[in-house]
């Protein structure tokens, strides 16, 4: 009884969110709209629509401007970015707070493609739990709600931006662990949960057309110590521009099969 009641009230908690963008919607896109007589986005150059987390905002970037994986994507496609993303933003946040944002140029049929990178933060607020470390992990672990949560606003997110764009591409962001090959303490426990984050990613994708998964994954396997800052004096858990790189080239493949 206690599951169904926290799913339904999940479930109105997102009904409320996703009756907010409608109303911030329109006024996205008609900030958006009006903001385009005055800039150079008046040739009707398209835009990439970028929402999320830290790693979508360029943490660990030696410039979140030029060498970050949103605008090394940019650059290689030639659009301008619109880059929503928050450090610490989590799904609810991107649900309640970037999405309605997103959706004026998505509605006004400027994006070229759109990027999620989204959950990572959702599974970090588990971090402080210490049973979520254990394995196996016991029942006070609540990963099994977490990842439901995670995959029911990540359709959310894609059910509306599909409602309001049936063509815009776009690709979510499947969670390298940026701890492999570092030996850190987070190393394994990550090896064990970002699979399972990742399936939900993919699942959710799965069920709308022309949206696809960026795999950074592979490329990070092994390589955490080159790829991010995990092993610096300064222990910062994010990709290095080395990583970034990465990023962006899966989402660069990932692109060429729904653009």
């Amino acid at each position: 009884m206690y599951a169904r009641h926290e799913r339904a009230q999940s479930g109105a908690i997102i009904a409320v969110a996703l009756g907010v963008v409608v109303l911030l919607a329109f006024v996205g896109a008609a900030l958006f709209i009006a903001s385009l007589g005055s800039s150079e986005s008046e040739s009707g150059a398209d835009v990439y629509v970028s929402i999320g987390d830290s790693i979508a905002a360029g943490n660990g970037a030696s410039d979140a401007e030029s060498s970050s994986f949103a605008a090394l994507l940019a650059a290689r496609q030639e659009v301008s970015l619109f880059n929503l993303a928050k450090a610490g933003a989590t799904t609810d946040d991107v649900l309640s707070s970037q999405l309605a944002q997103a959706l004026g140029p998505i509605q006004a049929g400027r994006a070229r493609f759109v990027t999620i990178s989204a959950g990572g933060n959702d599974l970090a607020a588990l971090i402080p739990n210490q049973a979520c470390v254990e394995q196996p992990l016991p029942a006070s672990c609540p990963l099994a709600e977490t990842l439901a949560g995670v995959r029911e606003r990540l359709d959310a997110i894609l059910r509306y931006i599909r409602e309001a764009n049936r063509r815009v591409p776009v690709v979510v962001l499947a969670y390298p662990n940026f701890f492999s090959g570092t030996g850190h303490a987070w190393e394994a426990p990550a090896g064990r949960v970002l699979p399972m984050l990742n399936e939900v990613i993919r699942h959710v994708a799965a069920g709308y057309e022309r949206v696809a998964v960026a795999e950074p994954g592979p490329a990070f396997d092994g390589n955490g110590d080159d790829l991010t800052h995990v092993l610096d004096e300064q222990f910062d858990p994010h990709p290095n521009d080395a990583g970034h790189r990465a990023i962006a080239d899966a989402f660069a493949q990932a692109l060429q099969t729904v653009d």
